[in-house]
């Protein structure tokens, strides 16, 4: 039978972070830019040009954010996954 001296071993004690108040945290130091339309259509000719593809599930008007390996709709979540053939 263990001695009762050898089960109890002190634990370091850690301090717990307080909580800062909303005027002491950080906040962004870039404010939210609003949407560039003029940046999604182009002009030739007279007729206009989209320049991104339109999501499928919403519509025309709900353009379609283009990365490197996917496709995404900011409004309803749809994603196409682009993945590139290699020969």
């Amino acid at each position: 039978m263990p001695k009762p001296e050898e089960e109890k071993k002190e634990k370091p004690v850690e301090k717990k972070k307080e909580k800062r108040s909303q005027k002491e945290r950080p906040r962004s130091k870039t404010k939210h830019k609003k949407v560039q339309i003029w940046k999604k259509y182009e002009v030739k000719d007279g007729k206009v040009i989209r320049k991104n593809p339109n999501c499928p599930r919403c519509g025309q008007g709900t353009f379609l954010a283009v990365y490197k390996n996917r496709k995404y709709c900011g409004r309803c979540g749809w994603s196409e996954v682009i993945t590139e053939k290699k020969e």
